[in-house]
């Protein structure tokens, strides 16, 4: 909807406003010229002092009105409605009619009454103007005083000047704007509202814009005052209301020395200056058209805010696959010296202090970093693990540190943040921390010293905070004394310590873990079917030294679920699998003797056999291939059944 407000100086005049209003709008519709909806308002205002500036998108005024309201910039078009030269002839033949060739005075601004004496001296009519400078009461009345002095016997004017008229007793006639004036003003407003809309709307977004940029942004016009800020400059600049600082001297804003000086320097400047309680960085950029200067840009950036942003882009830009998937209510125990563990974990976590993690492979350290990490005060922040072992040096130090531009060869043109700085206000996890080279051991020894990195190739020092949590299977202290690990570096490290105890020594939690990993492979592989184990198989687990420790229980409880078929017997199946899966032997200093049996021979049901072999249409090998034996085993089996029939 497209409102427009005609402003008239009297009431008289609003009926004939409405009805060409109507008869506009309906005609141009009917000629399918124009489908816009349209609202009229109507405003009887003699005078500027008694408007009440309407909600509209475009606003017909005439006379002296008008020339207020242009002297003031508007947001929306105002339109005059002229008084024409028909109007005027009209006007001056009633006057010719009812009064003869009396003298007489017209009153209004230059722009409704200029050559109106000229036409009156045509039409044989005795017509002096009286212009008033300004619209206002006092004003008129000097006109019409002065008229009468004149010895006007009529005065034509406004609904103001007649009713002064009358009130010194002399006869007047309201100046009339005709169907025409009106019908021009009416299509010239449509257009005009039209068009400020777009405007508008266009400035609209423009001003949501700046006000939502991260810098703050002054503008100063030719005359040095300001013509525009955003919302972040008035917080960066702690000021007040932005209205009360436009069309303001540049001084009103920038009132330190300082900064008066940027401002006011000729030449484009870059600085970073102290403001207040914090440190400003000032950018001035110069304004011209036409190769004359018309203004200039102010830029600000508060030093606090940029940290703060710089964290969130870190956190924002890194944070995807950098998140802890575990916590302390993942890991599944009841044994005392699991639970006593986690206990010492959850106090370390609460704390930023370095740990190492000591425990052999597959005891679960990661998943117990990740527990400290989510339990921390860091676990909304970035979870960074690398395993140490798993690149060559001059991978693992660009990973680590990351590496500017044309660094290296092969190197990304826009660089690359490594892992400490994407662990940034998180946790970065070091596994097998052992097979650090001594070089980068150095390197490493001053991150933890210092809280800063620089990047390869790169002359900028990026302070991090961080916490380190390392692993490892080895003994450090062993390392130190053979001088493949730095005494310096060791001691940084061992903060805190957590050993976590191999799966040998906490058998009690094996049923609890078999029984955990056999749900989760059984839903990942869609079965329904359950597949029960009876107390003897967990002793037989129970019984197994698990050298590989949880991560070799799981890969078994996989090899179960994956080879278990309905209908057959679980015990058998999982007591072939213990005898034809064998750990690697232990290393001696590691690892005691385990009492019980540490192979078991089983024999797979007779049926079981018939069905893999008739599946596979008599092949022995691929039947043994799919029963996850031996062919020699297989005959075996096949040879007892044959025996004992």
């Amino acid at each position: 909807m497209v409102r427009i407000a005609i402003i008239i100086p009297y009431a008289s005049m609003a009926s004939l406003a409405q009805e060409v209003f109507q008869e506009h709008t309906a005609r141009m519709r009917l000629q399918r010229r124009d489908s816009t909806e349209y609202s009229l308002e109507i405003v009887v205002a003699a005078t500027t002092q008694e408007l009440q500036i309407p909600d509209c998108d475009a606003m017909i005024v005439r006379g002296a009105t008008y020339l207020d309201l242009c002297q003031n910039a508007r947001s929306v078009p105002v339109i005059e409605l002229i008084i024409n030269g028909t109007d005027i002839v009209n006007m001056l033949l009633q006057l010719r009619q009812k009064y003869g060739s009396v003298p007489a005075a017209i009153l209004g601004t230059q722009n409704m009454i200029l050559g109106v004496e000229k036409l009156a001296r045509q039409l044989n009519v005795d017509v002096t103007s009286y212009c008033f400078p300004e619209n206002s009461v006092s004003e008129i009345r000097k006109c019409v005083e002065q008229a009468a002095r004149d010895g006007k016997k009529v005065i034509i004017g406004g609904g103001t000047g007649c009713r002064l008229a009358e009130e010194m007793g002399l006869p007047s006639m309201l100046i009339s704007s005709g169907r025409e004036a009106f019908w021009n003003a009416i299509s010239e407003a449509k257009q005009q509202a039209k068009i400020s809309i777009v405007e508008r709307e266009k400035a609209l977004s423009l001003q949501a814009m700046l006000d939502n940029a991260y810098e703050g942004l002054v503008a100063i016009d030719r005359n040095q005052q300001i013509s525009f800020l955003n919302m972040a400059a008035i917080q960066i600049l702690q000021l007040s209301q932005r209205e009360q600082y436009l069309g303001k001297p540049v001084s009103s804003v920038f009132s330190t020395p300082t900064l008066q000086r940027i401002v006011s320097a000729p030449e484009n400047t870059d600085e970073i200056i102290e403001y207040k309680n914090t440190h400003l960085s000032v950018k001035t950029r110069s304004l011209a058209m036409h190769g004359a200067p018309v203004g200039k840009v102010i830029s600000l950036l508060n030093a606090a805010q940029i940290q703060t942003t710089e964290d969130q882009l870190r956190k924002t830009l890194h944070h995807k696959g950098h998140q802890a998937k575990y916590s302390f209510d993942n890991l599944i125990t009841r044994s005392p010296h699991m639970l006593e563990c986690i206990q010492e974990a959850k106090a370390y976590a609460q704390t930023d202090s370095n740990i190492v993690v000591v425990g052999e492979t597959g005891t679960g350290k990661e998943l117990i970093s990740q527990s400290i990490h989510a339990y921390s005060h860091r676990a909304q922040n970035n979870f960074v693990a690398l395993n140490c072992a798993a690149l060559p040096e001059n991978l693992l130090e660009s990973e680590l540190f990351g590496y500017v531009e044309g660094a290296f060869t092969g190197a990304a043109k826009s660089g690359k943040p490594g892992l400490f700085e994407i662990a940034h206000n998180g946790t970065i996890f070091l596994d097998e921390i052992s097979e650090i080279p001594l070089d980068l051991q150095g390197r490493l020894l001053r991150v933890l010293q210092e809280r800063e990195i620089m990047r390869l190739g790169g002359n900028r020092v990026i302070p991090i905070n961080i916490r380190v949590i390392a692993a490892t299977n080895k003994n450090l202290e062993d390392l130190v004394h053979a001088g493949k690990f730095r005494s310096d570096l060791y001691y940084r490290l061992y903060v805190l310590q957590l050993n976590l105890p191999a799966l040998r020594d906490r058998r009690e939690d094996i049923p609890l873990l078999v029984q955990g990993f056999v749900r989760q492979f059984q839903a990942r592989e869609g079965l329904t079917t359950p597949l029960e184990l009876s107390e003897h198989d967990y002793r037989l687990l129970q019984d197994r030294p698990w050298r590989g420790n949880i991560r070799e229980l799981q890969n078994f409880c996989e090899r179960l679920v994956v080879l278990y078929q309905p209908g057959s017997s679980v015990s058998a199946l999982l007591a072939h699998l213990l005898g034809t899966s064998c750990s690697p032997d232990p290393e001696p200093q590691l690892l005691s003797p385990i009492p019980g049996p540490s192979r078991a021979r089983i024999d797979l049901p007779y049926e079981t056999l018939q069905s893999v072999l008739m599946e596979c249409r008599g092949n022995r090998t691929k039947a043994a291939a799919k029963l996850g034996i031996s062919r020699g085993t297989l005959w075996r089996m096949l040879k007892k059944y044959q025996g004992e029939a």
